[in-house]
Order: C-alpha cells, then structure tokens, then sequence
C-alpha cells in the first residue's frame, strides 16, 4: 500500500464527522437554529442583564452579543476573555446611554501584601473589545521603579518614595495621554487607569484605593436596532453573527435575516469545506508519494512541531505557557493586534535583524509605541530565544534593563513575537562605530556621556548576577545589545542565550554562545560558564567605549582584529592614548585622561584570560561610579543639544537625567581577585 494512503486511513473516519455536522446543520435549520427558548433578562447583583450583554451558563447565548458575554460570581458581574480572570467587575450598565462603569478588579502587590495597584493599562488590555474609554474620566498615572525627587509619593498602604501617581488630563494631546511630565526622572515605569473623580477633592496621592474601585466610565457602539426591535414588543438576539429580532408569536420579525437562506448558507458552505479538504488531501497525497522515497521524515517546522520534545509530548518549560501566569506583567498578546501595530511587518517599520529574528516598530491602539521582535521560523532557537526571553525577562524589573511587555501565545498564534518598551535612539554600537557614529552627521558622544553608560550598563549587570533566588548570566553583552534613550540612558536588551544560575552554582558546563569578539576565551575552551564571562564581554564594551573601535575589524592587522587583543597590549604598553579615540578630548583635558585611564584599567583587568583574576562587576560598578564622581557632591554633566552638535553642559541639578562630570580620583585601586 502506497505511504500516501497509509496517511490518509485515519483521516477517513473525519468524512463520516464531516457528514454528520452537515446533516446537524440542517436539522439546526429545521428547528429554529436550537433558539427556542427565551431571552428573560437575568440578575446578578443588583445588575439587570439583557441585550447586549448575557451571563454565560445563565441566558443562552445567542442572548447577548458574543463579546458581551459576562461572568456572575458572587453576586457581582465580571467581563469575560481577559487576560486575567475576573479582571474587570461591572459596577453599572446604562442602556439608555449604551455605557456602563467597570473597575480594576485583579492587582498586584507592590511591594507589600497590602498595597494593590494595577500594573498594566487598561486601554491595552480592553483593545479585544469594542468598547470606548469615555472622555469624562480622568487618567489615573501610576508611576514606580523610580526615586520621585519631586511631586507626592503615594500614602499608605502604598507609602513608598518609588510609588507615585498623579492625573494626565484626558483633554490634553492623545500623544501625551499617560505620559510622565517632564518633572520625572527617565526611568520611571508607569501604567494609565482611567479614573471618574465623582468626588470633590480627591488626590490621587491619597485616594488611589478608591478611584480605583470606583471604576471608569466606557461606552459602547450605538446601535438603535435592538431599541426599534423592543418597540414592537420582539426580543433582541444576535444569531449566526447576525442580529435578530424574535417578534412576540415565536416568529422572526420580517425585516431578520430568514432561516431558509441561512441554513442553504450552512449547506452549502459544508459542502465547500468538504470538497476543499478533499482538493488539499489529495495534493498532499501526490506530494507524499513523490518525495517519500528520498527524504525521510524530518523535524516539523510548524511551531507545534518546533515546541516538541522527541517523544512527541509538549517542553516541560513550554507546557504551561511559560509559567507565565507566575509573572502578572507578562501580557498575552494576539497576532493580529501586533500585525496591526506593525502595518502587517512592513519594511519601513523595521528597526533592526538579529541572529533570531527582526525587530519592528509597532504602533498599538491606544497611540503607545512598542518594539516587536519576530521571531524566524523553521528554528528550534527560536523558540528556545523566545521560552527564555519570557521565563527571564518576566522576573525581572530594573531601569537599565529594557521591559518585556509581553508576547503571543506559544500555542494559538502563527509566529513567535515577544513585545518590548520601545527604545528609541538606537545601540551603543550604532553611536560608536555603526550608522549613527559619521561625524557629517551626528557629533560623537562626549566622555561623560560614555562614562555614564559604561556606569548603567555596570549596574544591570549586577543586578543581574545578583537577583534572587537564581542570578542571571546574560551571556551576550556587547554594544549592540545596549539601547539607548533620548537622553542617553541604558537598556539592556536580548535574554534569548541567557542562562539562569542554579543557587550556590559556580560554573554551568555548556556549549559556548555569543558574538565573536564578545567571548570569554576561557569559556570557548573549557565549556566553563560563570558571571566572570560577562565580566569580559563587559570588558570588550569597555574599550569600545574608550576607542570607537568595534569588537572585530578585520581591516586590522593581525591578532588587533580582535579588539580585546589590541587593547590588552596596547595597556600593557602604557600606550592608551594609541587607543583612544582623540575626538574625547584624552590629549586636551587632564580630567579627562585620569578617568580614562581609570576605565582602561578596569577594562585591562575584565579582559584577563583566567576567570578568577577577574573582578565581580560588583567591584567594576564601584570604581566606575568613583570615576564618575557619583560619591562626591561635583558637578553634573546635562547633554544638550547646541547648533547640532552634543555639548556638556555643567550645573548644580542633580537629576537622574544627568551624568557626573566631575572625577574623584580614588587613594587606591584594588587588584585582588575574588
């Protein structure tokens, strides 16, 4: 027997269901679409529920718009198809005004168990449904992750200096909408809940708790059909996606679609479906039989194929989605929505390719600006990148470290694509020695402004091999994994070859990974992984940020094509100021060549070939942060823009949005290995 039709006999039993739902269908028709029974509106609380809305297992549904579908649980109405369960409760429903009030329900802890602020916008997470944020609330601001210098923290239960809110008007520009103002440091994470404010003199500062719980206006599209349906005395119901209004003898009213033409509709689309499943069956057939003979049976490139261990059973780690209901903030995005925002992945949206997959600008309904990265298919590390980007990322919060917002579901969407904060003045790389680097162009990057990146880059780094309970190895820093804001603040990026640390772990004995140039040659030869190896890669951005130079050249001559050789031997020489790029001002500033000489000699120390001579990025981000003069009261650095050109400009304000200019130079500079 041909392989073909050994394929295709346990497809045969599929033709009699095939049947079945055709002959189903029409028995459907003849008697009334299973719509026999009655549309009495239903209580819950003190809620009364009919058209549009319905309670699912209470009405039928044909009842209520699909969308429209609520949850009654414990005497209060919940909205269903979140992304959380019961994360939106329904306070009130005006019919007349096609509007109704719902709240915040699910939260988070912020920091203790009794402090719950949501910690995600709600305009985003209402995007599935057809609802509209009415123009009457206010938009609650929550802001967090950050020290508010200036502008009230949050009172108790939330009492905490890195917790704050505050109103953004819903008159202002809808680009301005949830936006901190520019009081703010940089770095502030926040999330917009619309908010009614009923009350006189409520602060958002000090009555967060009940704004929240009062809920928010929404409203949803004006449809006066079901109202002239109600006229007559006939009963709204929405059937076959279509409206219908039930006239009071049972009948349908004649301006309703008529069941004859919806069920030859029924019909006849079964027997489309059928004769379709025939055509592809059989072109499968011919395409088995023809290269079954040369080609064995390879791994799936469909996604479910790619998320499959060999025996056929799901990845422990992709079972449960990723265990991604253990991090709230991980949001389930759907590939249309993200196809939408990125003008169907479009050339011109493209920011960037990668060795996974290719980054897009997108645009989501609500006006806020994200990256999304589309992952290849046909790759199983891609979808190892995409299992570890989720299980990472989700657990951790730092300001130099970029924010997953979420991604699509492993199971039910057509591509792998993970969301991110949109990161908008490019890589370290780019501003260094890539595209935005020509001086016709663009001024190059004044010494404190490197300085200040090499401190936040140092910083998440130790945040990194220092969070509990499992540390983090990022295995891939290098310069184009390090965005940049506007204001020249950092954002580690890309978690897809990172590995976390069992605890108390030394080493992890795995294959090498990462980019030429970047790795640690004691772990490309001993298989050895430790956080000493992002010490070195750590070291090698380092120099970049001394030379302008990139990891790799090969225009240079010899073992300088590696950047970590030339810069070792060039120190070892005492001939620095060989390497570092004249455009800092090494040669004209004192100041300047003290504290680049400091990070020389970080650098120099990062890039030893033993491990353990190496210093833990604890003990760099300290001497980095005396170069910067971070532990004296100097003076700071702000980076302004003067004709085009970059210019440092010096001043007493000591916002976060500044770099240190001024340089302590430290008694001693220790030379232990831990």
């Amino acid at each position: 027997m041909q392989p073909a039709v050994l394929l295709l006999l346990p497809l045969l039993p599929q033709f009699s269901l095939l049947r079945l739902a055709i002959a189903a269908a029409a028995a459907a028709d003849t008697n009334g679409n299973g719509t026999s029974g009655t549309c009495t509106p239903a209580r819950c609380g003190d809620l009364n529920i009919t058209y549009p809305f319905s309670i699912a297992g209470v009405q039928p549904k044909y009842c209520g718009f699909p969308v429209f579908a609520l949850t009654c649980d414990g005497g209060r109405a919940y909205l269903r198809g979140t992304f959380r369960e019961n994360l939106y409760s329904v306070r009130s429903i005006a019919y007349d005004n096609y509007s109704l009030v719902v709240a915040v329900e699910t939260t988070f802890p912020a920091g203790s168990e009794t402090c719950h602020i949501p910690d995600f916008n709600v305009s985003s997470s209402l995007a599935l449904f057809p609802f509209n944020i009415s123009r009457t609330n206010k938009n609650l601001v929550f802001l967090y992750n950050c020290a508010l210098r200036r502008g009230k923290p949050l009172t108790p239960p939330c009492a905490n200096h890195t917790l704050g809110a505050y109103y953004n008007l819903s008159d202002e520009r809808p680009e301005e909408v949830g936006k901190p103002p520019q009081w703010l440091p940089e770095n502030c994470s926040y999330v917009t809940v619309p908010a009614r404010d009923e009350l006189p003199g409520m602060e958002p500062t000090r009555d967060y708790e009940r704004l929240i719980s009062d809920g928010f206006k929404v409203e949803w599209p004006r449809k006066t059909e079901c109202a002239q349906c109600r006229g007559r005395g006939g009963e709204c119901r929405f059937v076959d996606l279509s409206f219908q209004c039930m006239c009071p003898d049972g009948k349908l009213c004649p301006d309703s679609p008529s069941r004859g033409t919806r069920g030859i509709i029924k019909i006849g689309s079964g027997v489309a479906a059928a004769l379709l499943l025939l055509i592809i069956l059989a072109a499968l057939s011919l395409v088995i039989t023809l290269h079954y003979k040369r080609r064995k049976r390879k791994r799936s490139a469909s996604l479910a194929g790619l998320i499959r261990d060999g025996d056929g059973t799901p990845l422990a780690s992709l079972r449960k989605e990723f265990s991604m209901t253990a991090s709230p903030r991980t949001h389930i995005f759907t590939y249309e929505e993200l196809d939408q925002a990125t003008d169907g992945f479009s050339d011109e949206r493209e920011l960037g390719v990668g060795g996974f997959g290719t980054v897009y600008k997108g645009i989501m309904r609500d006006g806020s600006t994200v990256a999304v990265k589309r992952l290849y298919k046909n790759s199983y590390k891609s979808v190892e990148q995409f299992q570890n980007e989720v299980e990472i990322l989700s657990r951790l919060r730092h300001p130099n470290l970029v924010t997953l917002y979420g991604c699509t579901s492993p199971h039910s969407s057509r591509d792998l694509l993970l969301v991110y904060e949109f990161v908008p003045n490019g890589t370290l790389a780019d501003h260094l020695h890539g595209a935005r680097s020509s001086p016709e162009t663009t001024p190059p990057l004044p010494w404190p402004v490197r300085l200040g990146i090499a401190v936040e880059t140092a910083s998440a780094l130790d945040y990194l091999h220092t969070v509990e309970p499992r540390q983090v190895v990022h295995r891939d820093v290098k310069s184009n994994n390090i965005l940049l804001d506007e204001a020249f603040h950092v954002k580690v990026a890309d978690f897809g070859l990172s590995r976390l640390f069992p605890a108390h772990a030394t080493h992890v004995s795995t294959a090498p990974q990462g980019t030429p140039g970047y790795v640690d040659p004691m772990y490309h030869q001993c298989y050895q992984l430790t956080d000493k190896s992002d010490v070195y890669s750590f070291g090698v951005v380092l120099v970049e940020l001394i030379s302008s130079k990139p990891a790799v050249d090969m225009s240079r001559a010899g073992a300088d094509v590696n950047l970590a050789n030339l810069a070792v031997s060039t120190i070892q020489s005492c001939e620095i100021g060989r390497l570092v790029d004249p455009r800092i001002g090494y040669g004209a500033d004192a100041e300047t060549k003290r504290t680049v000489d400091v990070v020389a000699e970080v650098a120099f120390r990062c890039l030893q070939p033993e491990q353990d001579v190496r210093p833990p990025i604890s003990e760099v981000l300290e001497t980095l942060r005396r170069a910067q003069g971070v532990e004296k009261d100097g003076c700071a650095a702000k980076v302004v823009k003067d004709d085009g050109e970059l210019v440092v400009k010096k001043s007493r304000d000591g916002s976060p949005d500044s770099v240190m200019c001024q340089w302590k130079s430290p008694s001693t500079t220790a030379h232990n290995s831990s």
